[in-house]
């Protein structure tokens, strides 16, 4: 797809050396963070919604190739009906994003 979503455990740090993690090659002096990908489990057919689970290993990202969000909040547990159409919402390793939601991430990049 054209949006790889991901969960950051912590702060980033710099890599003291070189380091080859999941076949990828990390340079002494990177910023990297750890964290875990998200996987696309289903998209429900009413009103669109995309769900998402965090993967359970966890990966080292280049900080460089990242991109934040700015502004973008999440609610806790299912977003009520009146809120759904700019929803995005996160539980149990889980993120939710309506479909609208989902396209402003997309027309952002």
């Amino acid at each position: 797809g054209s949006v790889w979503l991901a969960l950051v455990d912590g702060k980033a740090f710099a890599l003291e050396q070189d380091e080859l993690h999941a076949g990828k090659h990390f340079e002494k002096g990177w910023s990297v963070v750890r964290g875990h990908w998200f996987s696309l489990v289903r998209t429900e057919r009413a009103g669109g919604t995309r769900v998402y689970k965090a993967l359970e290993e966890q990966t080292l990202f280049n900080v460089q190739s990242m991109m934040k969000i700015k502004d973008l909040k999440f609610l806790q547990g299912v977003p009520k009906r009146t809120r759904l159409s700019t929803a995005a919402w996160y539980k149990n390793n889980e993120i939710s994003f309506h479909r609208k939601t989902y396209q402003l991430l997309v027309d952002s990049l």
